[in-house]
């Protein structure tokens, strides 16, 4: 199937363009908004042309203002919207408007959320130690940096009917959105679905804000209006990854175990706090890992203030959590002068065991297995061994400055798991269903699926094996936008939906067609719904069992060297098992992986997001970088075939990689690195002490 068109490459005659007008404080207080004298043609659209609810319901029933009438809430905040034919002349006039708001100080951060947990006597169980490792470990503030920008086209029907073109990843909260801002019907909105290239969840919730702007002016002016951000736009104001601080200690024993563990998490989810009960929960889910602490006291909180909102990239708050707990088991295994991957083939979780906050693990995690296939890959114990060496002769023989000459190199193992749905329902005010999917075999012999679900070259591939095996069909054909029927809600795609969630639907529906069809007439239809699996949580919210039950495993190992000159590390190899139940299409899920391991060394390695005052100086735009392509070698992967249906596993290289990535560095310097992205600084830093070591020993 041929892939719709970016946003930026839809046209529209007699189409306006819009710029947004911008908070320029932090915190403040909205006095009024100046314009110079406006051509004919170019209109200023404001709250007041707002003919519906002011506000966005987000996930959570967070509300976000289309347009704020007093309250600002954080830097670059959008104000009001600038319509006119011309967008050059549009960005002269945008820069004579001036916006007076009257600042006010920061205030402290308001914690949005809180978690208390204590398993087990932790008092007792540090009392007992034989010693205590304990760290403090950060996740970053990181930009998606999507590639393709964030942009929308809303089109003016008759009866207030409204058309929408974006690239969305969860085209219903769209169309609720723009129904409930503009007071109408939600079958009034159509949304046409607009390219979606890799967007690591930075579209689930902004294309909604955007669309409900961009369909006010369209209202406004009854005239089709294109909104797109320039990528300066999209880097300065749109979500960034959630900063979690995350402090470990624990307990252990004489057989090297964990007795207990402490463990206090801070996240800092901006301005709202969006999704805040799911990514808090995440991270600390990942924090915990895959081992036994025995007894555990957690205290966590999610925390909101005045930067623009914080949110979901590449999982919803797993990779901050297994960043933090893969460190803390590499560095209990260091302190026992152990290997790490034996270390963790000894005290991992088994069957019947529970995540927090209460899940069993009903299978027998693959564990062992992954980590003998991904350490024979990438023959890590024979490097390990010979860079422990290595590292450990330096302690003895602090370095000098004339011997300096050979690269230094580490190598780092992790483990983590995955799950495949929503810890909590975000229900919308009119979003009937968690997810629906709806099957046709139709007269011609061809599969037809109606759904409102983003799909993508590996769904479509999924579904038609689907349809093959269970059908006999070749023909598909999805439909996920219709002028006259609206298409089933499916939800966002997120958290490996398409592979777990919707493919399930899909094979549920073309299950019940095939006991249809030699009874019934073509064509026969059948709807399909996900019902979570609701059981009392941490909070007052029931969590979805299902999320976290099966879940996916993974093993990753990244061999990094850093060079004696320059500093800059290079990755040797980097090497990823993982088990995800039945995997539909192997050259699919390989490409997908692929993609996901570069992308996650591209984060681990590259610059983190700083907020001075409430924002990112535009400099920062011109020095982020990612590893250029050629500097990260193409992934070792290997899949353990199991039986099962199938689950996700693209989250997998993003909960593994940065901790392994780390930990490489680590042994290679023989230095603690505890956040990521690892930056050039803290690596040089790093150098500096093993030669400060070799200075203190008397060497020249």
């Amino acid at each position: 199937m041929e892939k719709p068109p970016f946003v930026d490459d839809i046209n529209s005659k007699h189409c306006l363009w819009g710029i947004l007008l911008r908070s320029p404080v932090s915190a403040g207080e909205l006095k009024l908004i100046r314009t110079p004298k406006l051509p004919s043609g170019v209109s200023l659209v404001q709250e007041g042309d707002v003919p519906g609810k002011k506000t966005i319901i987000c996930p959570a029933k967070t509300e976000i203002p289309v347009f704020p009438g007093r309250e600002l809430s954080y830097y670059g905040q959008p104000l009001a919207l600038l319509l006119g034919p011309d967008p050059a002349k549009l960005r002269d006039l945008a820069d004579q408007c001036t916006i007076i708001a009257e600042p006010r100080p920061e205030a402290a951060e308001t914690v949005l959320v809180e978690r208390n947990y204590a398993g087990g006597d932790t008092e007792t169980a540090f009392e007992k130690a034989v010693s205590v490792v304990e760290g403090v470990y950060t996740a970053e503030f990181l930009e998606p940096w999507p590639s393709d920008p964030l942009g929308v086209l809303a089109l003016p029907g008759p009866g207030l009917s409204m058309l929408i073109h974006t690239g969305a990843q969860w085209p219903g909260l769209v169309r609720s959105s723009v129904a409930r801002v503009l007071d109408i019907k939600d079958a009034a909105v159509q949304i046409r679905a607009a390219r979606l290239e890799i967007h690591l969840d930075g579209r689930i919730w902004p294309p909604a804000l955007l669309a409900c702007q961009a369909a006010v002016g369209a209202l406004v002016r009854n005239r089709p209006v294109k909104l797109v951000l320039t990528r300066e736009e999209d880097f300065l104001y749109s979500p960034k990854t959630v900063r979690a601080e995350i402090q470990i200690q624990s307990a252990l024993g004489m057989q090297k175990q964990i007795l207990g563990s402490r463990i206090k998490i801070r996240a800092d989810l901006g301005a709202y706090g969006i999704f805040a009960e799911e990514i808090l929960d995440r991270v600390a889910l990942g924090a915990l890992g895959a081992y036994n602490h025995g007894s555990i006291q957690l205290k966590a909180q999610g925390c909101s203030r005045p930067i623009p909102p914080a949110g979901p990239m590449a999982g919803f708050g797993l990779a901050q959590g297994f960043f933090a707990a893969e460190r803390h088991a590499s560095r209990v295994a260091d302190t026992l002068e152990e290997d790490p991957a034996e270390w963790r083939k000894n005290f991992f979780l088994h069957r019947g065991k529970k995540l927090f906050p209460g899940i069993e693990i009903r299978e027998e995690p693959p564990l062992e297995e992954l980590l003998d296939t991904v350490a024979a890959m990438s023959d890590y114990r024979r490097k390990w061994a010979a860079n422990e060496l290595l590292r450990k002769n330096r302690r003895n023989n602090p370095l000098q400055w004339k011997n300096i000459n050979e690269p230094f190199r580490g190598i780092g193992i992790t483990l983590a798991y995955q799950g495949s749905s929503f810890l909590y329902e975000h229900p919308l005010s009119n979003l009937k269903t968690a997810g629906a999917v709806e099957a046709t075999l139709e007269k011609d012999g061809a599969l037809e699926i109606r759904t409102s679900f983003p799909w993508g070259e590996n769904q479509i591939q999924g579904w038609k094996t689907l349809g093959t095996q269970i059908l006999g069909v070749e023909n598909l054909r999805i439909r996920s936008w219709d002028g006259e029927k609206p298409v089933p809600e499916s939800g966002p795609a997120c958290l490996s939906r398409g592979i777990a969630t919707v493919t399930m639907l899909v094979e549920k529906a073309c299950t019940a067609i095939r006991k249809q069809r030699f009874r019934d007439p073509l064509p026969i239809t059948v709807r399909r719904y996900y019902h979570p699996a609701k059981i009392q949580g941490w909070g007052q919210s029931a969590y979805d069992e299902n999320a976290l039950s099966p879940l996916s495993w993974g093993s990753a190992v990244v061999e990094v060297e850093i060079d004696p000159v320059e500093y800059i590390p290079r990755i040797r190899g980097t090497w990823i098992a993982l088990e995800g139940g039945t995997i539909l299409t192997e050259a699919r899920a390989r490409k997908s992986i692929t993609n996901s391991c570069t992308l996650a060394l591209s984060w681990a390695m590259g610059e983190k997001i700083e907020y001075s005052g409430g924002k990112i100086d535009p400099r920062t735009i011109k020095s982020y970088r990612f590893p250029r392509m050629g500097e990260i070698p193409p992934p070792g992967i290997d899949f353990l075939w199991s039986q099962g249906p199938p689950r996700g596993i693209g989250e997998l290289p993003f909960v593994t990689i940065p901790g392994a990535y780390a930990q490489a560095l680590s042994q290679a310097l023989d230095y603690p690195f505890r956040k990521y992205p690892v930056d050039s600084q803290e690596i040089w830093m790093a150098v500096q002490n093993l030669l400060s070591a070799g200075i203190r020993e008397g060497n020249p």
